[in-house]
């Protein structure tokens, strides 16, 4: 390409050929240092990391329609995948850091706010699925930075291996008072198309082939409803008036909103910030909801010239709706394709239809309308958050930090069966209350100091820092109720069981981290923690943690320097070892549990191992980042090889022995691979011209076990082996249908070549992995006079999705008679007129176990999509002169709005590879937004 443009303005980009070159007007410029938070709330600027850490702002993630902060990330930072298997909303997301670090362990990272730990992912216990992450406002956000490599995330310790997230909230700064007010209001639909149920025809049509096949007659539909076959079940189906769309009668339309206010300011002495938050998420079917309230107040006060005391409060509440996920018959997603379209939804007055005789429908299932009008499976949630700080200033470069942050929570959970029809109509009504009560607290210590010697910067702090979780847990289930208006658990007469437990879990560890840069010419960091953790046995509590990092900036020698196009030419490597959070114990423990004659009867519960000790990680890290015109354009690109050892495993034991499997440590894993990242203001200019950004970053990964103590082990759809990842599938593979027959086709040794029709000829193989070993994402703005364009793009290559319920919706007739399963198929089975189709010929009973294990049902999760799409104007100030606004905008954004499936049979969410399975869950959301944003 041949391009010539030229741009006169201040400090934009000439491009000539291929040719990239920056001009200078006499326009002063400003240059100010970009500021990032590493670990415990410190600060570094760019120049001065060594470590591998990513960033997210404020504005990348502004008005973002989801409900909390794990749910932003997939696309926006190099390294990070996301995934959610749900659409449940306020759900959480999966996050992995560069990686599965661990097979049992712990594989999500920790997530630090302020500089202090807090609880995240779902706390409930009730079959609820929530998030306390969705409790924090994502309004109050200023920035999330991820820290990925051994030096930026070592300070931290024993929960490190998973990565770090670090969120920086939202502080007053000196100056006038400043209101913000935004609000945002749509609608919700489902974000990809997913597979069908049969209309009542279809089903007739599909289950008449699957009765000839096995009869070898050649009825008509009407025929098998004249009674051709004298079977009541095929009888009251083939004669059947009704013709129900399962799907319809549990959706609705999905709406959200979101209202937030905040105000901040200062003096030279105090600083403030207040905000209020209100969010309304409604799935597509009805029952499902989250909502939350949530208040922050965060002040600062500098009480003399060597002291400052800070605090921070957040007080929220969430309540959440959630259904019933996999094969139970209350969940609503299951009926579209387990429920008859013959069996009709209403009776002819109106009332919700079920038999009479035993409250089912005519297969025994549930009728989803009436159970989501009489049902539910809520939680509320309190989280009560405190940062309390204090700095004081001992000498000039030495200060001492003080921060205790204590974190209350509180997930109360209840859920009701009516006595009338579904799970609760064999117990004559079902009620189970639950109390989650956490109280975790974090303290801190630390000590830094910073001195400037000409040339030379040196930096170093002390830090002591113990955490305790200490959860209390309380569950109570009563059966038999008198009214179904009665839905509390004390009008349940007859106990049905209770549950109480305490869980106290703690450590605390003291740790050294040093700097020193010459000139930010050359830079060296490097730390030191000793952890030590409450559960393990006395001789294996401590462990050691360590990091040391390098960096060198070319473009700070003179010759280059002189070089103007060149502002940043930067090497960095890092090594160190770090921990993995783990939750395996290795004592060995009665359960008094059981009732023998009114006496506490001991069993075994555990397995002593003195040896289980701590899963390891270390991680190198290279990288090289460059910046032109004065980081107008910077590349990063970074290689990163993170090493697991000691992984801990349930390893299985004979029932002889009295227990299923006991915790040791069996091997060693790495993950691997590259990152790029590109960022270019190729526009900038002031309101009224025409500014144009773009970025993009590409991962690589490879997730390899390179040790297995106990060799290899095999499930019926995955592996656990040396030279194959954590997350891979084991299954048979499918060569097809006979085209003679109509026969499964399997290939004999797991590969190619040979087929069979056996399926116990054919050999499992391995088959590929859940994980993407290719994503990333991309984003550009465009605004010119007041317009503005943001659009956001992720994407992934090389995972692989398993439908975990095709053996019943693909069932080729062994199931259809009860279950009908995917309309789908309807003009894509094998028939004598339809030799080349892909699924085998239907057979009452099944087909040669057709519907068995194999990567018939094995998907590819190649995609791209626009996860987030904001058209808005701002208005210009004049014309709000008078108005008492500082500024004014309103918005459209879509979420989710477009997904491409690269394989055409995928029919899920393909963001549903980071868990590798389906499990009949809500769909995942797009959502439509109108917006407004003001300030005065």
């Amino acid at each position: 390409m041949n391009l010539k443009l030229r741009v006169l303005s201040a400090g934009v980009l000439f491009f000539t050929g291929q040719l990239v070159m920056a001009q200078q007007d006499s326009v002063k410029t400003t240059t100010i240092d970009e500021v990032v938070v590493v670990g415990f709330g410190q600060k570094k600027t760019v120049q001065e990391v060594t470590g591998s850490i990513s960033t997210m702002t404020a504005k990348s993630i502004e008005d973002v329609p989801v409900a909390s902060v794990d749910k932003m990330l997939q696309g926006r930072v190099a390294g990070v995948q996301t995934g959610a298997a749900s659409g449940q909303p306020g759900g959480f997301s999966n996050v992995r850091v560069r990686g599965i670090s661990s097979i049992n362990g712990v594989t999500t990272p920790i997530y630090i706010i302020d500089g202090v730990r807090v609880a995240n992912g779902d706390l409930t216990t009730n079959n609820t699925t929530a998030n306390i992450l969705a409790n924090m406002n994502p309004d109050d956000i200023e920035n999330v930075t991820v820290l990925k490599d051994a030096v930026s995330t070592a300070v931290y310790g024993a929960d490190a291996g998973a990565g770090v997230i670090v969120i920086t909230t939202k502080s007053g700064k000196k100056g006038k008072p400043r209101f913000n007010l935004s609000f945002n209001t749509g609608f919700n639909q489902q974000a990809v198309e997913s597979h069908r149920g049969f209309t009542a025809g279809e089903y007739k049509e599909y289950l008449k082939d699957g009765l000839n096949n096995l009869l070898g007659q050649n009825y008509t539909v009407d025929q098998y409803a004249a009674g051709a076959f004298n079977n009541s079940t095929v009888l009251s189906i083939f004669r059947s008036q009704a013709d129900t769309n399962w799907a319809d009668i549990v959706r609705k339309d999905g709406y959200q909103q979101n209202a937030d206010f905040s105000m901040s300011g200062g003096s030279d002495k105090f600083t403030y910030y207040a905000s209020a938050n209100m969010f309304d998420q409604n799935s597509i079917v009805m029952n499902s909801f989250f909502k939350r309230l949530s208040y922050t107040t965060k002040l600062g006060y500098q009480a003399t010239e060597k002291l400052k005391i800070t605090s921070d409060f957040q007080i929220s509440h969430g309540k959440t709706r959630t259904l019933g996920e996999g094969g139970g018959f209350a969940n609503p997603m299951l009926a579209q394709y387990f429920n008859r379209p013959t069996d009709p939804a209403r009776n002819p007055d109106g009332s919700w239809y079920y038999s009479p005789t035993n409250s089912r429908l005519s297969n025994n299932m549930f009728n989803p309308g009436y159970l989501l009008e009489n049902n539910y499976n809520q939680a509320g949630s309190l989280r009560a958050f405190a940062n309390l700080g204090a700095e004081y200033e001992i000498i000039d470069n030495l200060t001492y930090k003080l921060v205790f942050a204590p974190e209350y929570i509180s997930v109360e959970e209840d859920t009701y069966w009516n006595p009338i029809h579904g799970d609760g109509y064999a117990y004559g009504g079902y009620q189970r209350t639950s109390v989650n009560r956490y109280f975790n607290f974090n303290i801190q210590n630390i000590l830094d100091y910073s001195k400037k010697f000409g040339m030379h910067n040196v930096g170093a702090s002390l830090i002591q820092e113990a955490y305790k979780s200490d959860r209390k847990f309380l569950r109570a289930t009563g059966i038999t109720v008198g009214s179904p208006e009665l839905t509390t658990l004390s009008n349940f007469v007859v106990p049905y069981g209770y549950e109480g437990n305490v869980d106290i879990s703690s450590r605390y560890g003291y740790a050294v981290t040093a700097h020193y840069d010459y000139d930010k010419l050359v830079l060296v960091d490097g730390s030191y923690r000793r952890d030590v953790l409450s559960q393990f046995l006395p001789s294996k509590k401590a462990g050691d943690f360590w990091s040391v990092g390098l960096g060198v900036d070319l473009a700070r020698l003179n010759a280059i320097r002189e070089i103007e196009q060149i502002s940043l030419m930067k090497f960095r490597a890092s090594y160190g070892k770090l921990g993995n959070q783990v939750s395996a114990n290795p004592y060995a423990t009665y359960s008094f549990l059981a009732n023998y004659d009114d006496t506490a009867a001991a069993t075994y519960n555990r397995v002593f191992n003195p040896n289980l000790s701590w899963e390891t990680v270390n991680p190198l890290n290279i990288g090289l980042d460059l910046g032109f015109f004065r980081n107008r354009l910077t590349l990063s690109a970074e290689y990163f090889n993170k090493e697991t050892k000691d992984l801990i495993y349930n390893l299985p034991l004979s029932r002889a022995q009295g227990l299923a499997s006991y915790v040791d440590n069996i091997g060693t894993l790495v993950n691997k691979g590259y990152e790029f990242t590109l960022k270019a203001d190729i526009f900038r200019g002031d309101r009224n011209q025409l500014n144009w950004s773009l970025g993009a970053n590409v991962s690589t990964l490879e997730n390899e076990i390179t040790e297995l103590y106990g060799g290899t082990v095999n499930t019926s759809t995955t592996t656990l082996r040396v030279g194959e990842g954590v997350r891979t599938f084991y299954l048979r593979k499918w060569a097809g249908v006979d085209s003679a027959n109509g026969d499964p086709l399997w290939f004999i040794n797991g590969v190619d070549g040979e087929t069979t029709n056996n399926y116990n000829l054919a050999q499992q193989a391995v088959q590929g992995s859940f994980i993407s070993d290719l994503y990333g994402g991309a984003n550009t703005n465009l605004s010119y006079k007041g317009f503005d364009l943001d659009l956001q793009f992720t994407f992934g290559f090389g995972g692989k999705i398993y439908d975990d319920w095709a053996s019943y919706t693909y069932s080729d007739g062994q199931y259809t008679l009860s279950y009908p399963g995917y309309g789908d198929i309807m003009g894509d089975y094998w028939t004598p007129t339809n030799t080349t189709a892909n699924n085998p010929k239907p057979i009452i009973n099944g087909n040669k176990r057709s519907n068995s294990a194999s990567t018939r049902f094995l998907y590819d999760a190649d995609f791209i999509r626009l996860s987030n799409a904001r058209f808005g104007y701002t208005f210009d100030k004049g014309l709000l002169t008078g108005s008492g606004l500082n500024s004014f905008q309103v918005y459209v954004m879509a979420n989710n709005a477009w997904t491409h499936r690269f394989d055409d049979r995928l029919k899920f969410d393909p963001e549903t590879n980071v868990s590798g399975y389906t499990n009949l869950a809500l769909p995942v959301l797009k959502s439509f937004l109108f917006g407004v944003n003001m300030s005065f």
